[in-house]
């Protein structure tokens, strides 16, 4: 299988939208990276839904942007909701620094008693040969999956706590884990090399396997979290948002840019993605392996999609997420207990 299949990358209209959500009064929201991209493009709708809702990000200059622009711009059409009651608020959230994450977690549970869905959006690619995290991981699997693994840790008890409450619809809590088609180019069979995970020696064509294995590792965490929590009511589910126009090209070369520029879509598109997989009522806490869709990959722009079969076999047969998850805990034990 390519790494891209052809619906991905011309996929067909958008069948839903902003105007097929209700009313998000009461709701609270956390969307990392929310300050740019397509995290900025939930966090706009969701905040004309009438949503309290948390931009997680590095840069507080950069959020309190965000979020003046999100109030001065015009909301989405809707039938049936009137905006005017969303809330927003910075969080700040460097998933560069794993020491950090506790506090950015503590400072939500201080202001917060339940969390309805949080969109681990945040992440990086391309990111030059020999980069490292604060405490020394290769970029993409500290910022892309050990980070965003260890601030859902934190988060775990008021996800749960949300999906069990009695004013709750069942099958409404969520995580979202905005991974990429680039999950299907990981190391095979399991999509992760397990005996050096920061893969630091690869290089040349193989070095790209990096993003392929942090993106990998946002499908199997969605994969295990929905099999250890489904049971408990929490839904828990993967997407790639599309290929879009946005920063997240930064870091690549100036001839890989011109090729795929043609191919890019507006980053509204890729917000659909995420806001399908936060809203759609397609889904309860049945795995995928039982015939259900929790734990379940979306492809863009809102459509149930498969994933990389490698990934998906291992998961089922040979319980790579339950491995991973298990390594990610003993990898972070000491931010942990801290």
């Amino acid at each position: 299988m390519s790494v891209i299949t052809w619906r991905e990358s011309f996929p067909p209209k958008p069948q839903f939208a902003e105007k097929d959500i209700p009313d998000q009064y009461g709701r609270v929201f956390i969307i990392t990276g929310g300050s740019s991209g397509c995290g900025y493009e939930v966090a706009k709708a969701v905040y004309n839904l009438n949503g309290r809702v948390y931009i997680a990000a590095r840069s507080s200059e950069n959020g309190q942007q965000a979020i003046q622009r999100i109030k001065s711009e015009p909301a989405a059409q809707h039938p049936s909701v009137k905006s005017g009651k969303g809330e927003l608020f910075f969080l700040k959230l460097d998933l560069n620094d794993l020491s950090s994450i506790k506090d950015s977690a503590k400072e939500f549970l201080s202001r917060e008693s339940r969390l309805d869905v949080i969109w681990h959006n945040a992440g990086v690619g391309g990111v030059p040969q020999g980069c490292v995290t604060k405490q020394g991981y290769e970029t993409h699997f500290g910022v892309n999956a050990l980070a965003p693994f260890l601030f859902q840790h934190f988060l775990n008890p008021i996800c749960l706590q949300t999906a069990s409450r009695s004013d709750v619809r069942p099958y409404a809590t969520r995580v979202i884990w905005v991974s990429s088609s680039g999950h299907r180019g990981s190391p095979k069979p399991d999509g992760v090399n397990w005996d050096d995970m920061n893969m630091h020696s690869a290089s040349g064509l193989r070095a790209i396997m990096k993003y392929g294995q942090s993106k990998a590792m946002n499908v199997m965490c969605a994969y295990e979290f929905a099999r250890r929590y489904g049971p408990r009511g929490l839904v828990s589910l993967s997407l790639h948002p599309g290929s879009l126009k946005s920063g997240f090209q930064r870091n690549q070369g100036s001839i890989f840019k011109a090729i795929t520029k043609p191919l890019l879509y507006d980053q509204h598109y890729g917000g659909l993605t995420e806001l399908f997989a936060a809203f759609n009522r397609d889904v309860n806490t049945t795995m995928i392996d039982a015939g259900g869709r929790n734990g379940a990959y979306i492809e863009p722009w809102g459509n149930w999609g498969t994933m990389g079969e490698h990934i998906l076999d291992g998961l089922s047969n040979r319980k790579t997420g339950e491995r991973l998850l298990g390594a990610f805990e003993i990898m972070l034990k000491e931010y942990i207990q801290s």
